[in-house]
């Protein structure tokens, strides 16, 4: 598997089952199962072609009696499952599936969330509707830094500041290696925005001051 793939399905506690989101080849159940993490999962997609790819893999591994498949959209069919994973996607569009179905993203007890864009705006969902944060990691992969979110839901708005969307007070509080590198990513995005008229407001913002900070 990839560094980004592993960095998900490591962040993964011993559980029952899981339920994977977009799962595509079937590779984090497969790899969850074969270490013993799990004991039950549910590889997912919203399309054919990749549901396909996914059950000739699980065929290979001979898992068919331990990894099902599941043609839906979202986390619909993910009630009572221990474990959502969902990845691969924007960070507003994580959002928006945990939203739609709330009632069972709240009942599972890990969330591992892998935002390819826009980690912010996701951890600005789960700060205001009761989600915790208790895990994150970043790992590089090629010339891009992968950053992964686990939350899980506990009633307990979280109270944060600007910064904190973007840069993550679990990193920083655990110093991450991958830090600098990853907040140096986000600061030229924003510069960019700037430049380019799309958030002028930005340019003299407490919150590149902040993270021009941390970078130091």
């Amino acid at each position: 598997m990839s560094e980004r793939m592993l960095m998900i399905a490591d962040s993964v506690q011993n559980c029952t089952s899981i339920f994977d989101t977009g799962s595509d080849h079937a590779f984090i159940p497969i790899y969850l199962i074969g270490k013993n993490i799990c004991k039950l999962a549910v590889a997912s997609d919203i399309r054919n072609g990749p549901i396909k790819v996914a059950e000739k893999n699980i065929r290979k591994f001979d898992l068919e009696d331990k990894i099902s498949l599941s043609l839906c959209d979202g986390i619909a069919n993910a009630a009572g499952t221990d474990c959502i994973i969902i990845t691969g996607m924007g960070g507003q569009l994580i959002a928006d599936i945990l939203k739609r179905e709330v009632k069972i993203a709240k009942k599972a007890s890990q969330l591992i969330l892998q935002p390819m864009n826009a980690p912010e705006k996701l951890r600005r969902y789960l700060w205001d509707n009761g989600f915790s944060i208790y895990f994150e990691n970043l790992c590089r992969e090629k010339h891009k830094v992968y950053n992964v979110i686990c939350a899980k839901y506990t009633g307990e708005n979280h109270i944060y500041k600007e910064y904190e969307l973007h840069a993550s007070e679990y990193l920083v509080a655990k110093e991450h290696p991958l830090l600098e590198r990853y907040l140096k990513t986000k600061l030229k995005r924003l510069d960019d925005m700037v430049k380019g008229g799309n958030n002028p407001e930005l340019k003299n913002s407490k919150l590149i001051s902040k993270l021009k900070e941390l970078v130091k």
